[in-house]
């Protein structure tokens, strides 16, 4: 199985790059917006500097195909896509050509099926279809993407302000009027509120 490849661009195409990896030349598919991205990369660059593609290998018994993506949010889409009944790698990569993978994930998660019905391929049976199989999926990505908030811990704060020398009582009058999610904030919040 064959999960990344490294090497440097022979032949793009909008959905196809050839890897030259160490003189062996791999055909890969790849969506429309890897495509534009190495495209990028490849104009952007003097050299021609190394490229790093997570891939999906997919062996059948008439076939073995390589997919392509800069980043692991594509790949798991793809990936996942491939899972629903009547949704093969032509569609998927067609919607991950229509749509960055996040953006996809916005649609789902707002159950656009019109917006999903525009990828070339998918008819409204089977934009319900993957609105329906994804929502578990989507919620799941998008929930693991949003940044993490530190919350500001009370025991923290009290001994930051026993070190600085006020008294636990003082303490407990100002903690349930500190809004700050932080532990910083919270403590100049609080300094704040026991200077008055």
């Amino acid at each position: 199985m064959i999960c990344g490849l490294i090497g440097t661009i022979h032949k793009l195409e909008p959905m196809r790059v050839e890897l030259n990896v160490q003189g062996v030349i791999y055909a890969i598919a790849i969506s429309v917006q890897t495509s534009a991205h190495l495209r990028i990369k490849l104009e952007s660059s003097l050299d021609s500097s190394a490229i790093h593609l997570h891939t999906t290998h997919i062996i059948r018994e008439d076939m073995q195909a390589l997919f392509g993506f800069v980043d692991t949010l594509e790949q798991e889409t793809f990936e996942r896509l491939l899972k629903i009944n009547g949704v093969g790698s032509k569609v998927a990569l067609a919607i991950l050509s229509t749509f960055s993978a996040q953006k996809f994930l916005e649609i789902i998660a707002s159950k656009d099926i019109k917006l999903l019905q525009k990828v070339p391929g998918v008819g409204a049976k089977s934009a319900g279809k993957i609105l329906l199989d994804l929502a578990g999926f989507c919620e799941q990505v998008l929930e693991s993407s949003k940044p993490q908030t530190h919350i500001a811990s009370k025991h923290d704060i009290t001994s930051a302000l026993e070190a600085l020398g006020y008294k636990a009582s003082e303490i407990r009058q100002v903690l349930p009027n500190i809004t700050a999610t932080d532990t910083q904030s919270a403590i100049k919040e609080a300094l704040r509120l026991l200077a008055r």
